[in-house]
């Protein structure tokens, strides 16, 4: 390539359009990836479902283990320039990966598509938006996955209180002890 063509101002505006083709082509492909995302959600919910009316049909009794249907709740906070949800975006990567996913490759994730974590942007800040929706559980400690998955939420162990101890003891012995 010659000097010329590098200083030349047409290449340089050659340049900036096909940058906006391809920008435009990629979120095209988000969209469309998007869209499969729901399809394969829905999909799987409908798998599921058949599943429990099938095994109805024959035991005369469906399973209990099985959750209810998740009572969908959306966040307020958005991606800046894609318009898509935070809990959007995670249920597209859970659902992209088909496995429970580490919270810490999630933040990957999430980091990789550009998209802000409200707050100061910790893993304990998107933790707090993962449990307040009820797509999502917690197979296990750190892992998250759809609740359409068939994994069971992992309860949360009640912190046991510790009882204050009183300074009886020592009150006492000032008393008899002048």
């Amino acid at each position: 390539m010659e000097i010329d063509d590098l200083l030349n101002p047409m290449a340089e505006a050659a340049i900036v359009e096909a940058l906006e083709a391809a920008r435009k082509r990629a979120q095209a492909a988000e969209q469309k990836r998007s869209e499969l995302d729901r399809a394969i959600t829905a999909a799987r919910e409908e798998q599921r479902l058949l599943e429990r009316l099938l095994a109805l049909r024959r035991n005369g009794s469906a399973d209990t283990t099985v959750e209810p249907i998740p009572v969908h709740i959306e966040a307020n906070v958005s991606v800046p320039g894609t318009g898509e949800s935070l809990l959007q975006i995670v249920l597209q990567e859970l659902a992209a990966a088909g496995r429970p996913l580490h919270i810490s490759e999630l933040m990957r994730l999430l980091k990789d598509r550009n998209a802000q974590i409200p707050g100061s942007g910790t893993q304990a800040n998107l933790i707090t938006y993962l449990r307040r929706d009820a797509r999502i559980v917690r197979p296990s400690r750190g892992m998250y996955a759809l609740a359409t998955s068939g994994l069971a939420n992992m309860l949360v162990p009640q912190r046991k209180r510790r009882r204050r101890k009183h300074m009886r003891s020592a009150r006492i012995q000032e008393r008899t002890n002048p």
